[in-house]
């Protein structure tokens, strides 16, 4: 399994690097259930994590995103969850939804486990022709100006292999590729959900009984899109606060720190942004707040996705 995940990141990083499609998340190796469904309920806490993204800072119309997301474990091996967010584009295109989750996993061994999940996404597409200046008025595909907004359903599906130190999954986000039927549009039935495919991993290093430092990536694509990649390095002190430094190639170099005390965690990152968008703004900022329900003797579980076994105080949760 090792082997197999040190070729995944040989492929990362010789993957070239371009392109988004859904929102960023630099702080994806801190709350992976925002990536993969299959990660509900693989923990022996249960995370409630808010999170707020604003991009391009100081920028006007540039994308703010908002999500709170929170998974549990159930009997027989299940594990459920829930998104809610909100993700403005940049002014003209806006989206907000409810995703639901559903996960079981499959013990492989004394430390190792298998998780498949499900998720249903239900969300509204918002795009404000008002907000819009154009170069032709005229526009077929902009008339009338007007406000539309569309509900749409839509799916992902992931699967994850993860023991004490590592983990390793793969995701498909908007499987289903739902119509959007955007009036605007000169063919209303052309415009729809774009199928994603995430590829991720990590693995922790302990130093010794109060360092360790972990390597994660993450890789995203589409058919119709080049690769995107995120590498991120963090180094962990007593389970208790951090600091880690994240690279995307041809877009951005980010810091991220955060701490754990009790049962309240915060993430912090900013990113300084590299590509050519850097002349709207080079500052990116992303802060995630949560709370970590413990559950007494792992109940319901009795292998854990990365991270510490338990809540302490003076803990981070990975």
């Amino acid at each position: 399994m090792k082997k197999f995940i040190a070729a995944i990141a040989v492929i990362m990083v010789l993957a070239e690097v371009q392109g988004q499609q859904l929102w960023r998340r630099t702080q994806f190796s801190y709350n992976t259930y925002m990536i993969n469904p299959a990660t509900a309920g693989t923990q022996f806490y249960s995370p409630i994590i808010a999170t707020y993204r604003q991009q391009w800072a100081g920028f006007k119309g540039a994308p703010v995103t908002y999500s709170l997301s929170g998974h549990t474990a159930l009997p027989n091996n299940l594990g459920v969850g829930g998104i809610v967010y909100k993700d403005n584009s940049g002014g003209a295109i806006s989206r907000t939804g409810v995703e639901v989750s559903g996960a079981y996993r499959i013990d492989l061994n004394n430390v190792d486990a298998f998780s498949f999940g499900l998720s249903a996404l239900v969300g509204q597409y918002k795009f404000d022709n008002e907000s819009l200046v154009v170069y032709e008025e005229d526009d077929q595909a902009l008339q009338p100006m007007q406000v539309e907004s569309h509900m749409n359903f839509d799916a992902s599906a992931g699967f994850l292999v993860y023991g004490p130190t590592y983990f390793f999954g793969i995701s498909v986000p908007q499987l289903i590729g739902s119509k959007l039927n955007l009036d605007s549009d000169v063919d209303p039935g052309s415009n729809e959900n774009v199928r994603h495919f995430n590829i991720m991993g990590a693995y922790k290093y302990q130093l010794d009984d109060d360092w360790d430092i972990q390597s994660s990536g993450l890789l995203k694509f589409t058919a119709v899109t080049p690769v995107q990649m995120d590498i991120h390095i963090k180094v962990n002190y007593i389970d208790a606060i951090w600091g880690g430094i994240t690279v995307r190639p041809k877009d951005a170099i980010a810091a991220v720190i955060g701490l754990q005390y009790s049962d309240f965690m915060m993430n912090y990152s900013y990113d300084l942004t590299t590509s050519a968008a850097r002349t709207l703004s080079p500052h990116t900022h992303e802060i995630s707040v949560g709370y970590l329900i413990p559950r007494k003797g792992g109940r319901f579980i009795n292998k854990s996705l990365l991270g510490p076994r338990r809540l302490e105080r003076w803990r981070v949760i990975h």
